[in-house]
């Protein structure tokens, strides 16, 4: 496992160590920090920040690993826009704001990229050992961990890749029948990216339809986790939203709204047609759009050809049919990041499992070959993100990346 992950962490620094030489070495470019919501004159420390543009989503957790519990709208240089949707994801900065012993500002921007680091390389790690479990090369555990969504978390300090850890250590739990500790980790995810808790409602279902099957005197097919692991986190979540909207509710009384969703298809379908007119300025995008989608579809059959246990069947039907609803197809930074989340499900899925119990490997050789798809389809996408967003978020210049997005 030792070589799986060096291999996987001496990428991602390749990747951070071009990055930083485009900004001079300077790790707050990873922020991604614009002028229209940060003012430079008024931050702790510089910072790089590109001007005409409102900037992206790391800004916000930088502001929220200076001061998890803030209850300002503007400090720090910077303003919230959703104060209450940012912090209600508080792991992430969390972990930044305990790691620089209590948000030393100066320690923070370098705290940012390492904890993401870190997180890829205990999600190869994870999935090496699960590899590992059903007597699999452990260099299947890089396939996870090279999906291009986490690449983008971690080049602008996002929280996919400390979400994915927490998500990735819950699953093995519940395969390895550590209920407990599955539970805990799924409320670790939830706080820092509440879509983890797509796999706490799996969980629940699953109980449920398994007890149901029970009830009526049918055999229950396939183990399926206590209905509490995936409760607590559900409500351990709800009990914290609820709390953090109590505390902006006077402050920011009517918050942009957070329903995005479209009929199914709807937005992919809108984009390609738009793509279709207007080829030329789309082309980077649909360079990356075409092997996602087909990665997508890949996962989909884990699904469609019972693949796996039924939790993880029933999460990654959620995940792909909230995917299909959202308006992301425009840039490959969104529709990459959502689809970390059903990558690792995928993955784990197409993996094997050991059901019946004792059974060494429950994979297809079907299932197999759709795994090796998958890789390549990652590397693919991986390093065409990375030669693209290597520069995020200058639009001329060298190094300049092709997303710049306000």
């Amino acid at each position: 496992m030792a070589r799986v992950a060096a291999a996987v962490l001496v990428a991602y620094l390749a990747f951070v160590g071009a990055r930083l030489a485009v900004f001079e070495g300077d790790p707050s470019a990873f922020i991604a920090a614009g002028d229209q919501i940060t003012d430079v004159a008024a931050t702790p420390t510089p910072l790089v920040v590109t001007d005409g543009v409102s900037g992206y989503d790391g800004q916000a957790y930088y502001r929220l690993a200076l001061s998890p519990w803030t209850d300002r709208i503007h400090d720090h240089g910077i303003g919230f826009t959703r104060p209450a949707y940012w912090q209600t994801r508080v792991g992430y900065p969390a972990s930044v704001w305990m790691l620089t012993a209590g948000g030393r500002v100066a320690l923070v921007p370098t705290a940012m990229l390492a904890v993401n680091l870190l997180a890829v390389l205990a999600i190869t790690v994870l999935a090496a050992a699960a590899a590992r479990d059903l007597g699999r090369s452990p260099w299947w555990g890089a396939v996870p961990a090279l999906w291009a969504g986490f690449l983008v978390g971690v080049g602008q300090d996002l929280t996919e890749p400390l979400a994915g850890a927490l998500l990735l250590a819950a699953l093995l739990a519940l395969r390895r029948e550590r209920y407990l500790v599955a539970s805990l980790t799924l409320v670790a995810a939830a706080l820092t990216r509440e879509t983890t808790l797509v796999v706490a409602a799996a969980v629940v279902l699953a109980a449920g339809a398994t007890a149901a099957v029970v009830r009526i005197g049918g055999p229950a097919r396939e183990p399926a986790p206590p209905w509490w692991v995936g409760a607590v986190p559900l409500l351990v979540y709800a009990g914290w939203r609820a709390l953090v909207q109590a505390r902006w509710a006077g402050v920011v009384p009517d918050p942009p709204g957070d329903n995005v969703l479209r009929l199914p298809g709807e937005a992919l379908a809108g984009y390609l047609s738009s793509a279709a007119e207007r080829p030329e300025p789309e082309w980077a995008n649909l360079v990356l759009l075409a092997p996602a989608l087909v990665a997508f579809a890949l996962l989909g059959t884990a699904v469609v050809r019972r693949d796996g246990l039924l939790h993880e069947r029933i999460a990654l039907a959620g995940y792909l049919a909230l995917l299909v609803c959202l308006p992301v197809w425009d840039r490959g930074q969104a529709y990459l990041r959502w689809g970390c989340e059903p990558l690792l499900l995928g993955w784990l899925l197409l993996l094997g499992h050991r059901w019946p119990a004792g059974a060494r490997d429950h994979a297809t050789p079907a299932a197999t070959s759709r795994l090796g798809a998958l890789s390549v389809l990652s590397v693919v996408l991986w390093m065409v993100t990375a030669t693209q967003s290597v520069g995020y978020p200058l639009t001329d210049g060298p190094g300049a990346g092709w997303w710049a997005w306000s």
